[in-house]
């Protein structure tokens, strides 16, 4: 092994899976006895507790708890703990390659994001992004072919040596300044108890302002979610937990997380003729909903389910309103196609704001800022975006 810097860590927030947690550990020590591994296990109770604290290693820091906490609560303690300039995000999953921490070392900087490349067999092999290789070296840790894998990524590196992409692609498999990190707050624990915390973090870093970049010869083997949702605790649950964050991230941000167009309007809804399915459905997509339905059994089933305060973000119709957007449509009008409509809404008023004024618009001076579209009527009483307010708040 080259010589190395020494400067960053390696996160890995476990939770049961203890053959992948070993596999993690002896594999990445084989490599590098001296890097810093940080480990974080809340409520793991399968011997994961007893194993990490039988571990006599001095670059070794964990936490453990019988809590029960949120992915994001795990890796952001990870970070809390890390003594070294930067953070690598990993999973007990990996299998790190000869060479990741070096090539990593040559590019890490206060102001960017480094995503690495992850090799996978093909379970996802539609789901393509820069660095990402499908290729097949065993399904889990009894067939994994380490030597083969080792082999193939060092023809990778050497055909790709010091190749980078920029700013493309985005991945949970980042190495990032670990203050930058705790200073925006980390991952955000409103996604109880996984998924799209990673889409949020990495949004909340581009709007920091950092750059990013993907690395071609930092690499390391993905057996994938075999802790998450593939695990034995979260397979049966992982559609709904999966939709429950998803329906969080709009939440917070007002558009999905594949939306091309990633600005925050504080928007407010005003419905005439709701219920409450109207309500599960549309509430979501605003900062505030005005509807003439009474609310408190959506909330008190719904509450569990965010850390947003809902009695907030649902008002009666006639409440005052301050929003920067009001639309207004009628329930009754409500379709699929209009509501597909309504989740591009954040698309529809950037387009709207930035789009020429028209000769008859000046000449008339019109305000093209209030307009029917569909059956919607939307009026923009403030043209500015909200979305930097977010970035240093998790919920």
């Amino acid at each position: 092994m080259n010589s190395i810097k020494n400067n960053i860590s390696l996160l890995v927030g476990l939770k049961n899976n203890l053959e992948y947690s070993k596999n993690f550990y002896y594999t990445t020590r084989e490599l590098y006895p001296d890097v810093e591994i940080v480990f974080t296990s809340y409520n793991s109770t399968d011997g994961t507790h007893e194993w990490i604290n039988s571990l006599q290693d001095k670059n070794l820091i964990y936490f453990i708890s019988t809590e029960d906490k949120t992915f994001s609560d795990t890796f952001n303690k990870c970070t809390q703990l890390a003594t070294r300039e930067y953070v690598t995000f990993a999973h007990n999953d990996v299998v790190l390659t000869p060479g990741f921490i070096e090539n990593m070392e040559k590019h890490v900087a206060e102001q960017l994001v480094i995503y690495y490349t992850t090799i996978e067999p093909p379970i996802f092999s539609g789901d393509e992004r820069p660095g990402k290789i499908v290729k097949d070296f065993g399904a889990d840790v009894d067939t994994l072919d380490k030597n083969g894998l080792y082999q193939f990524a060092l023809e990778i590196q050497q055909k790709n040596k010091d190749a980078i992409i920029p700013d493309a692609g985005t991945s949970f498999f980042l190495c990032a300044n670990r203050q930058v990190l705790l200073t925006i707050g980390g991952l955000d624990p409103l996604y109880n108890p996984m998924f799209c915390e990673d889409d949020d973090l990495i949004l909340r870093l581009r709007l920091s302002g950092l750059k990013t970049l993907t690395l071609l010869d930092a690499i390391c083997y993905h057996f994938v979610s075999k802790t998450s949702r593939f695990s034995e605790e979260y397979q049966n649950r992982t559609a709904q937990i999966e939709a429950n964050s998803n329906k969080n991230f709009v939440r917070k941000w007002g558009f999905k997380n594949s939306s091309p167009i990633k600005n925050k309007y504080d928007i407010g809804l005003v419905v005439q003729n709701g219920n409450e399915n109207l309500l599960a459905k549309l509430e979501p997509w605003c900062s505030v909903i005005y509807i003439d339905v009474d609310a408190s059994d959506y909330i008190n089933k719904e509450q569990p389910n965010t850390n947003i305060i809902l009695k907030n973000r649902i008002k009666p119709l006639n409440s005052a309103k301050n929003n920067d957007v009001l639309i207004t449509l009628d329930g009754n009008d409500v379709n699929e196609k209009t509501f597909n409509k309504l989740q591009r809404i954040n698309e529809i008023i950037t387009k709207q704001i930035n789009a020429p004024a028209t000769f008859f618009e000046k000449l008339f001076k019109k305000d093209r800022f209030n307009l029917k579209f569909s059956i919607f009527t939307i009026r923009i009483l403030k043209p500015a975006t909200h979305e930097k307010q977010l970035i240093n708040s998790p919920q």
